[in-house]
């Protein structure tokens, strides 16, 4: 049976342009959207706990013998800080989930930045979370450990995807900007084949 060649398109896309997104692309995505969710949910209250866990910052800081008003409004203004640092992440988590969705390579760059600094604070805070001086030669706490090394592990995750082949070509490309002013294009057509 004869089958006619199949007659190319018009105008081709360039063999290394991707029509559409990488799966590592969409994957870093999810990952910035779920630290962008647990920002929202958990970090004010983790941001706290982990200050006075800590003892970065101690009670006895404040001076509420001294000064009750006083202490009062350092508290206050702790708080308020990381309130204000965890409203900012949030944005920042956000715009940068929408712009590597977009091609953008300053946000592959900044995410890249941000996901080692977290990936590094998070190593720091184990450190410094079971080198407490209260808690100096104890067991680590199982659940604490867990925790801590799955929240490791979402910005390992977006930065092993950010860095593929395929998500690199998507952002040299700018995303979908190439393709604006292409005609569509379908797919090959698959050969027919009898029963």
């Amino acid at each position: 049976m004869y089958t006619p060649p199949a007659t190319p398109p018009a105008n081709p896309l360039p063999p290394e342009l991707l029509r559409s997104k990488p799966g590592t692309v969409t994957t870093a995505q999810v990952m910035l959207w779920l630290q962008f969710s647990f920002l929202i949910c958990c970090g004010a209250g983790g941001g706290l706990t982990a200050l006075f866990w800590s003892e970065a910052v101690n009670f006895s800081d404040f001076e509420f013998e001294e000064d009750l008003s006083q202490g009062f409004e350092d508290l206050a203004l702790v708080v308020t800080l990381v309130i204000a640092a965890t409203i900012a992440l949030v944005i920042l988590f956000g715009i940068l989930a929408v712009k590597i969705g977009a091609g953008r390579r300053w946000a592959q760059v900044t995410t890249i930045v941000v996901m080692l600094l977290a990936f590094v604070s998070g190593f720091i805070g184990i450190y410094t979370g079971f080198e407490a001086s209260s808690q100096a030669g104890a067991p680590a706490d199982g659940t604490r450990l867990i925790w801590t090394l799955l929240s490791l592990a979402l910005p390992l995750v977006t930065l092993i995807c950010l860095f593929t082949g395929s998500a690199n070509q998507w952002f040299r490309q700018k995303g979908r900007d190439p393709l604006k002013g292409l005609p569509p294009q379908s797919p090959p057509a698959g050969q027919y084949r009898p029963y």
